[in-house]
């Protein structure tokens, strides 16, 4: 047994298979991903790693297992998936992960390759390993649900990180209060104080970190760069940070312009923004879609404002995360979702969407020719909104 000191867990507990997996090169990649992508451009000290959060999943993943009374087996299997849950992902975490979706690519597909590749060196079924990664076990809700080790972990240790003081989630209780009723993770009504403290950790982290404006408008520079550096998406996913970063300082055009204005912090600013007020979340569903192609839309708004077209990037709006949580609380033997024994949710979910705003990005010193264009060409886009003011 070898032992590895956490800074959130303390010491991690590793066995010989789970030791050999940590010392493979798809593994220990990991040390070279940021988790936090450009955060630390905000917060200098978020610059912690894929594998310490690795590590720190396979870990809540293991209590899961003790809470739940799994086997020997079992527990093995859900360990593992917890360690290479996020092997697939790509430079910079969710830069490169929201290039690869565009095509189709997504990290947990990646990471399910990274389990075959690493099959031989742990006894357990790969393929129930896989679908542990996916959800798609009623075990595998630990790992990849929408209250597992992989979001506890990830709260406490970017709180941890950054400096913040939003991390203090009671992993105790909640894991020891889950159990698997009718194939699915529920949680004792005694957890729901619990967990209304981890949304509530969660909400202030996006507030303060996660929808932080200038990691966000960094974060969508890096996807620009990204995106006009290659068209190879399999092999930018197998890259880590430096590698990346080799890369787009030498590839040439809009790509390293836009990643040499990162590097020195020389990052774009806020032209126009739509909030919430501009927005009815009625609405939402109709101007996302009336925004698919964005790409096109910076295209217009830069040839009316006569600037280069990489000086123009959109940040369209999205629906709140917290609208399609689904946890269930098993209360008098019976189970019914969070949502209706907490008032707590409903009010976080409703604070949520005060956030939801639309950005046009520019250089400081084209900000007034783009906003110009930028109120003339998406007043067409926008003119959907009209209907629910």
């Amino acid at each position: 047994m070898t032992h590895i000191r956490d800074a959130i867990h303390g010491y991690l507990e590793l066995n010989d298979e789970e030791k050999q997996l940590i010392d493979s090169p798809q593994v220990q990649r990991l040390r070279r991903v940021r988790q936090l992508g450009l955060s630390s451009l905000v917060y200098p000290s978020a610059t912690h790693t894929r594998f310490q959060h690795s590590l720190g999943v396979m870990h809540l993943a293991g209590e899961f297992a003790d809470s739940l009374e799994l086997d020997e087996k079992r527990t093995r299997e859900l360990r593992i998936a917890g360690l290479l849950h996020d092997s697939g992902h790509g430079p910079f975490s969710h830069a490169s992960e929201f290039v690869a979706e565009k095509q189709g690519l997504s990290h947990e597909d990646l990471s399910c390759r990274k389990v075959d590749e690493l099959e031989d060196k742990f006894s357990v079924d790969a393929e129930r390993v896989k679908k542990i990664i996916r959800g798609e076990l009623e075990i595998g809700q630990a790992v990849a649900g929408d209250i597992d080790a992989d979001r506890m972990d990830y709260l406490m240790r970017d709180a941890h990180s950054s400096g913040l003081e939003h991390g203090n989630i009671d992993t105790a209780t909640i894991i020891r209060l889950a159990e698997i009723d009718s194939r699915r993770l529920v949680f004792d009504e005694k957890a729901v104080q619990a967990l209304e403290s981890l949304f509530t950790a969660r909400f202030h982290m996006i507030r303060s970190l996660y929808g932080h404006h200038t990691s966000n408008l960094a974060e969508k520079m890096l996807q620009r760069s990204l995106e006009d550096h290659t068209d190879e998406v399999e092999n930018l996913m197998t890259l880590d940070d430096y590698e990346a970063h080799t890369e787009l300082l030498k590839s040439g055009g809009t790509a390293e312009k836009l990643y040499r204005r990162i590097k020195d912090r020389r990052l774009f600013k806020r032209a126009l923004v739509w909030n919430d007020d501009d927005i009815p979340r009625e609405a939402l569903g109709s101007l996302e879609k009336r925004i698919e192609n964005p790409r096109a839309i910076e295209q217009k708004i830069a040839d009316d404002a006569d600037v280069k077209s990489h000086e123009v990037i959109i940040d369209r709006p999205g629906t709140p995360d917290i609208q399609d949580i689904d946890v269930k609380i098993k209360k008098d033997g019976k189970v019914e979702n969070l949502s209706d024994s907490s008032p707590i949710i409903g009010s976080l979910a409703e604070a949520e969407w005060r956030m939801v705003a639309m950005k046009v990005y520019s250089p400081e010193e084209k900000q007034e020719e783009v906003k110009k264009a930028a109120e003339k060409i998406l007043k067409d886009y926008t003119s959907v909104l009209e209907g629910y003011m």
